[in-house]
């Protein structure tokens, strides 16, 4: 009786654990088409980071209303491939010396595990460039 029991106990929690994952597996495009705000969670605030996701797959990064980054997304299962590209003269917060970059542009890749999604919400984790990431996306309506 009592193995039985420890069977059951063993599943229910690595079944705890895996959901999240599990959902993640059910991922569609469509699900990421939208725009949605990184991390700040105010859809209204006009310095929060944006990504829109389009539907011909393409991607946009706004902040302040300019687009920082753009490129080209797929959604494989639970894993977000990014094809990105930048200018690092358009990060002038840095420091005015990235003027001299004005007119270049660079690619990077990302790839992001998708997981804890809800309707309107959803976490990742991965390697953007060559720096590890986590972030909180929300939906913006």
């Amino acid at each position: 009786m009592i193995r039985p029991f420890n069977c059951v106990a063993i599943f229910m929690v690595l079944g705890l654990f895996l959901a999240p994952w599990a959902s993640a597996g059910d991922l569609t495009p469509e699900y990421l088409i939208g725009r949605w705000v990184i991390d700040d969670q105010n859809c209204s605030s006009p310095d929060s980071e944006y990504v829109e996701f389009r539907e011909n797959a393409t991607f946009e990064s706004t902040r302040t209303g300019k687009a920082e980054i753009v490129g080209f997304w797929e959604l494989n299962e639970d894993i977000l491939a990014l094809h990105m590209v930048t200018s690092l003269a358009y990060f002038d917060d840095i420091h005015q010396a990235m003027a001299d970059f004005q007119g270049q542009y660079h690619y990077f890749p990302g790839k992001l595990i998708i997981f804890n999604t809800d309707q309107n919400s959803f976490e990742a984790f991965g390697v953007i460039g060559d720096v590890i990431e986590r972030t909180t996306a929300v939906r913006c309506q």
